[in-house]
């Protein structure tokens, strides 16, 4: 009887062990990564032209008609849920031929909620405010200051981009060299993370191209419901 009752004391004391622990670690950082092998409509929402967006061969692929008037087309991560406050992206082998591609982190304000969101694009050759909404509506910044350095680089495309964010604070390296460096106070958060294509200077060619291998995310503030919806959807797609 007494061998018994130990036994129920030390499963319930591994059990409050168990507990506490997962109480402890209910949010964590998490890595996260996808080498566009595969569609994914669990993790990416394509805002504007379907047409535009395609996984194929291992990549993600862009294809821009003129006679589709892409503006600025949004591939947005929608992987885990928002804000994201502090976080690294690494992208490998990013580039575009008649076309400029790039990742974008957004917010949208309260005081702005009828306008189209503010973001930083971080495209190959520059980084550029922008406000739009991913369907053909583009516009610069008017009502605020943008932060972004205004240097231009002779780069059409990447082995390596690295974008770090902490609380306003932006990082850019490329291909393993630091490039850029700047802070903006009104982004203590980030409402919109993805990929996006400014399809409005292909002048005379009518098709423009553009490609990325592979993505990833580390850093972020993950639940473990959120670990577990993830996980799923790489079950399913295996």
């Amino acid at each position: 009887m007494q061998n018994r009752s130990f036994s129920i004391t030390l499963l319930v004391n591994l059990i409050l062990i168990i507990t506490s622990i997962g109480s402890i670690s209910l949010v964590s950082a998490e890595t996260w990564h996808d080498d566009f092998d595969a569609e994914n409509p669990d993790a990416w929402k394509i805002v504007g032209h379907d047409d535009v967006w395609k996984v194929a061969d291992g990549f993600l692929r862009i294809d821009v008609n003129r006679d589709w008037a892409v503006q600025y087309d949004l591939y947005q991560l929608t992987a885990f849920p928002t804000p994201y406050r502090d976080f690294s992206i690494k992208i490998k082998n990013i580039g575009g031929d008649k076309i400029r591609l790039g990742f974008c982190v957004g917010r949208r304000f309260p005081d702005t909620q009828a306008e189209d969101p503010f973001f930083y694009v971080f495209f190959t050759d520059e980084i550029t405010p922008r406000r739009f909404d991913g369907k053909g509506s583009s516009h610069p910044f008017h009502s605020r200051l943008s932060r972004e350095p205004r240097t231009r680089w002779n780069t059409d495309e990447l082995s390596e981009m690295e974008v770090h964010f902490n609380s306003g604070l932006f990082l850019l390296f490329a291909d393993g060299e630091f490039r850029a460096k700047f802070q903006d106070r009104n982004f203590n958060k980030v409402d919109i993370l993805g990929f996006v294509v400014e399809g409005i200077n292909i002048a005379n060619q009518w098709i423009g191209k553009g490609w990325v291998d592979s993505f990833t995310i580390s850093g972020l503030n993950v639940t473990p419901k959120v670990k577990v919806t993830s996980s799923w959807a790489q079950l399913k797609r295996n």
